[in-house]
């Protein structure tokens, strides 16, 4: 009932009642509130049960299409469309499922072969600037400032 309300919040209500209400009259105020929440409980299971009884029947007519779709919502998208066009079957959806689908394509080799060993590139030198603003420094397809600003 109180699953949205705090325990900060349910001591912050009191401390607040206690000052406005006084430390007298707080107790029975207490007493009289759970009372009034005691007192709405029963009135609710007791209208609860005078439907049932009376109409019970009847409801149970839109019971079960409320429950179906209750029944859904419960369930992933997957879960829903395998009960709304397969009646359950999973075995269908299970063909097109692409992990198995992977697992079983005769293509693909057994074991993977090892890896080949990569030869170590050889670092390059970074370009050499003379400080000279000739563009490219004398060198075709070389570094420019001129390029960037």
């Amino acid at each position: 009932m109180f699953e949205s309300i705090g325990w900060l919040e349910i001591f912050t209500l009191l401390v607040v009642a206690l000052i406005v209400i006084g430390p007298e009259r707080l107790p029975g105020l207490i007493e009289d509130i759970r009372a009034a929440i005691f007192a709405a409980r029963r009135a609710i299971d007791n209208a609860k049960k005078e439907l049932n009884g009376e109409l019970g029947a009847e409801f149970e007519e839109f019971r079960k299409p409320i429950e179906q779709v209750a029944s859904y919502t419960r369930m992933g998208p997957r879960a829903a469309i395998t009960k709304a066009l397969f009646d359950g079957d999973e075995e269908f959806l299970d063909d097109f499922d692409p992990r198995k689908m992977m697992q079983d394509d005769p293509r693909r080799p057994a074991t993977r072969p090892a890896p080949k060993p990569t030869p170590n590139p050889t670092q390059q030198q970074p370009p050499n600037n003379d400080g000279g603003d000739s563009g490219d420094g004398g060198r075709p397809g070389g570094f420019s400032w001129a390029d960037i600003t």
